[in-house]
């Protein structure tokens, strides 16, 4: 016997899914345009954003977040596609 979940669980659990990932973009995107558009040449551009005076607190700060959405998802894809062909390898 298979018990299924009510509609209203599986739509609030796809906006919650959808939601996330807008904001694993919006980090994302955010991380690309801090690194492309920071001078590390230039401390003026970045001394007064949170994290500074340092570049590298900077980065960490602003782009940080974008790079372990990043990480996190990379290493998520590689644990599903593991268990995926370690699973068709047992039928």
């Amino acid at each position: 016997m298979t018990t299924q979940r009510p509609r209203a669980v599986t739509v609030l659990r796809w906006c919650g899914l959808v939601l996330l990932a807008v904001i694993a973009v919006f980090f994302v995107a955010r991380a690309v345009a801090e690194i492309a558009t920071v001078d590390p040449d230039r401390p003026e551009s970045y001394e007064q954003d949170w994290g500074g005076p340092h570049y590298l607190g900077v980065v960490a700060v602003h782009a940080g977040p974008g790079l372990l959405i990043l990480l996190s998802t990379a290493l998520w894809l590689r644990r599903l596609t593991h268990q995926r062909k370690t699973h068709h390898s047992k039928k």
